[in-house]
């Protein structure tokens, strides 16, 4: 006894004679239907372009790019640390210094004296708090973080 994949459990006298002409997918209703001379005239009127050359002639091109005066940068402003705040680089040198300071007192200089310890431990929290007085104040709230 051999089964049939598509049976679902009845008998043959129980099937729909139209089951095997109807396809188990949805289909259109007919108001929306398009009929095939409607859909062959519009897929012959899509054009492909296969090059992004604008519809000017060359000729035309070349003579409106003559025409144009040549685009000059304007000069950068400079960058780096000569042109940024001295509280910054103060800032800056003073938390990495007394850091280092730090290190170095722990490790080579016992015993130290306690004005001394104060004294670099002061200097590399204050520049520290002047470093985070620079961070800055307003976030664009559709940035990602990322700024030039």
């Amino acid at each position: 006894m051999t089964s049939d994949p598509n049976d679902r459990g009845g008998s043959d006298d129980d099937r729909d004679p139209d089951d095997d002409l109807t396809p188990d997918t949805e289909s259109l209703p007919e108001d929306e239907r398009v009929d095939d001379s409607t859909w062959s005239s519009f897929v012959d009127n899509i054009t492909w372009h296969t090059s992004p050359s604008p519809d000017i002639p060359p000729d035309e091109m070349r003579e409106a790019l003559d025409d144009e005066e040549e685009w000059v940068a304007p000069e950068p402003e400079p960058i780096g640390w000569r042109t940024t705040s001295p509280s910054l680089v103060l800032g800056l040198f003073g938390a990495l210094g007394g850091a280092f300071a730090l290190f170095v007192i722990a490790i080579f200089l016992r015993p130290v004296p306690g004005w001394v310890l104060l004294v670099t431990i002061a200097v590399t929290v204050g520049s520290a708090a002047v470093l985070f007085t620079h961070l800055p104040q307003r976030r664009d709230p559709f940035s990602d973080g990322r700024e030039v």
